[in-house]
This record gives C-alpha cells, sequence and structure tokens, in this order.
C-alpha cells in the first residue's frame, strides 16, 4: 500500500511547495551516504533500508497543510509563525495514520525535530512530545541529523547557507544536546567519505 500513496504525496508535495520537495530528496540523499556506516554498525539492517528511505520522503509531508505563505515567507519567521509551522510532524502523522504506512514510517515523520537532550525550549526547541535519547525512534534520530544538515547548506530567501565545513561542525557541536551522538559522529565520517572533508 505504501508504495502506492508514496506517488501521490509527493505530487501532492510537488504543487504545494518544490523548495521542499528538493529538501525531502536532498534528505533521503544525505541518509543513502550513511546507509553503509550504518549497516556496518548493525545500527540498521538491510530490511530497514527501504523503511528508511521512505521515512526520509516523507518526513516533511505534514507541509502540505500548511498556509503557503508560510512556506513561501522570505524573512525569518516570528514565534506564532514558527509555532504554526512547527505543527507539520503532527500534521504529517495524522495524515500518513490513514494511509496504511508502516509504525517505523509513522513514527520518523512524528519525531524527527525532537532533540536527544529533551529540551523543548529555546531557539531550537524538540517537538511535539519533548521525547530524549533512545525514546526517540531510531528512523526520526537519524533524519533528523540529515534534515539539519540540509537546512544548514541550502540557500533560503531569509537566510545565507553555510559552507559544507561549518555545517558538520555545527553538527559535531551539538552532538550530544540536539542530535544523538553516536549518529551524529557516522554523519560526519559518511560525508566526509565522500570526499566533503571536514578540514
Amino acid at each position: 500500500m505504501e508504495q502506492n500513496v508514496i506517488p501521490t504525496i509527493l505530487q501532492a508535495m510537488e504543487k504545494k511547495d518544490q523548495v521542499t520537495l528538493m529538501h525531502l530528496s536532498k534528505v533521503q540523499q544525505f541518509i543513502n551516504l550513511m546507509i553503509p556506516k550504518l549497516t556496518e554498525k548493525n545500527i540498521i539492517s538491510e530490511e530497514d533500508i527501504a523503511d528508511l528511505w521512505t521515512s526520509a520522503i516523507l518526513h516533511d509531508v505534514g507541509k502540505i497543510f500548511i498556509v503557503d505563505d508560510l512556506l513561501k515567507e522570505n524573512k525569518p519567521l516570528d514565534q506564532s509563525q514558527m509555532k504554526n509551522i512547527r505543527e507539520h510532524s503532527m500534521k504529517g502523522y495524522n495524515f500518513l495514520r490513514l494511509q496504511n504506512i508502516s509504525h517505523k514510517i509513522l513514527s520518523a515523520v512524528k519525531y524527527h525535530h525532537e532533540r536527544w537532550d529533551g529540551k523543548t525550549s529555546g531557539q531550537y526547541p524538540g517537538y511535539p512530545e519533548g521525547l530524549r535519547g533512545f525514546d526517540i525512534p531510531l528512523y526520526a534520530r537519524i533524519i533528523q541529523i540529515a534534515d539539519s544538515f540540509d537546512a544548514m547548506v541550502a540557500y533560503r530567501p531569509y537566510k545565507g547557507k553555510k559552507s559544507i565545513w561549518c555545517a558538520l561542525k555545527e553538527i559535531r557541536e551539538y552532538s550530544g544536546t540536539q542530535f544523538d551522538p553516536y549518529i551524529s559522529q557516522l554523519f560526519i565520517d559518511s560525508i566526509s567519505s565522500c570526499g566533503l572533508s571536514l578540514m
């Protein structure tokens, strides 16, 4: 059933916001670079790969239900607007659970903005439930890092883009607070081994 609904969902996303669709594709590509190390370290199995890919391409599907003006805003959002945007994880979860999507994928969509330290305040709060550590589902912890990395290196009208070096440095800096520390290091190693060096 999943494979039947995904093309339809992606078509809806393309009509809604091509920038988000491109972001979903980039996150999936970054996770693809991680897969050899994730399987080598037995963090995921070969059987997990398809579901992890699907989770990556669907993780922001809730943005279909966010008003266009917010998604296409070309200046930083205020607190009220950010609260609205942060509803996308629950909106995506509630939509997908009606589509016969597996629990692992649903959990990734719902929890990919939780923080390793469980913090729910500040500039980058965890949401929607304030889960922490290993209570955050594995796919969500993996996607969060790739998602954050792409947000840093991608250009948006309201912000500049960071260099790959600066983005990886930030992943390392927030390892153990925002990000799962072990998966953070695997991500850095995976990107670096593709010739995108930290140096």
